[in-house]
């Protein structure tokens, strides 16, 4: 009898390990197969958002290279005008003084489109410029701490966190109610990840509630920095003000 109880025990025992082999052969091949979809969705979302990124960049060059050289041929055509008479000098400096606001208009536009200062200076000259434009357009003082110019960015990276801080400055402009900003650039020790925060002291919001109206610029922001395999977070509390945090990986993933 205790040689046929150890033999059922044995057959139980030897059962139970089949279980536990099938279901760890489960499991594992369950995070295979999601981290293999979740590459597949980096790779997915790179693709949208280097195409996106390349219609940006067409736009602006026809605005650069088309509308801006229209408007200097305009303001040409007016200044023969005003030797008119003083008359037609007084309504051709109206015209022309338009004219040179619509393409100061156009230039910001091309910019915003596509900054080309990222590929051209990188990406630390690239948020000095950002930051001194939305203190020209919008009021904003955007006190910046940033490393050295020479500090290597990828482009990839660079232009996702540049796009990430213009939305993240806009939606301050919009919504925060505050004239200064921080805005940071520096490497995590550990890992030497790129880390980009914007923070304001304004008014804040509700974290925790659906937050429609700016939902698809926060989408915008969280897919550029998972799409590189990194991370967005955002911190805020009504009064409290609001931190959008960004860490990029210095290595794309595969």
């Amino acid at each position: 009898m205790p040689g046929r109880d150890l033999t059922v025990v044995g057959l139980f025992l030897g059962a139970l390990l089949s279980v536990a082999i099938l279901l760890g052969a489960f499991v594992a091949a369950l995070v295979i197969s999601q981290r293999r979809h979740l590459a597949q969705e980096r790779v997915h979302a790179r693709r949208l958002l280097a195409a996106q990124e390349e219609e940006r960049s067409r736009v602006a060059r026809e605005l650069h290279d088309d509308a801006l050289q229209r408007v200097a041929l305009l303001r040409h055509e007016v200044d023969l005008l005003a030797a008119l008479g003083p008359e037609a000098a007084h309504r051709a400096a109206g015209v022309s003084g338009e004219l040179e606001d619509l393409g100061a208009v156009l230039r910001t536009a091309a910019h915003q489109l596509h900054p080309s200062v990222v590929e051209k200076a990188g990406l630390v000259r690239a948020l000095g410029d950002l930051a001194a434009e939305f203190g020209r357009t919008a009021g904003l003082d955007v006190r910046l701490r940033l490393p050295a110019a020479d500090a290597a960015v990828p482009v990839a990276a660079g232009v996702a966190i540049y796009r990430i801080a213009q939305e993240a400055l806009r939606n301050v402009v919009k919504h925060a109610g505050v004239s200064e900003v921080d805005l940071s650039l520096e490497a995590e020790p550990e890992t030497g990840a790129w880390v980009l925060r914007v923070a304001d002291r304004g008014r804040g919001f509700d974290a925790g509630a659906s937050q429609p109206e700016d939902g698809l610029g926060l989408v915008a922001m969280r897919q550029r920095a998972e799409a590189l395999g990194g991370r967005l977070t955002v911190r805020a509390a009504p009064g409290g003000g609001t931190a959008v945090t960004a860490v990029v990986p210095r290595e794309r993933p595969a």
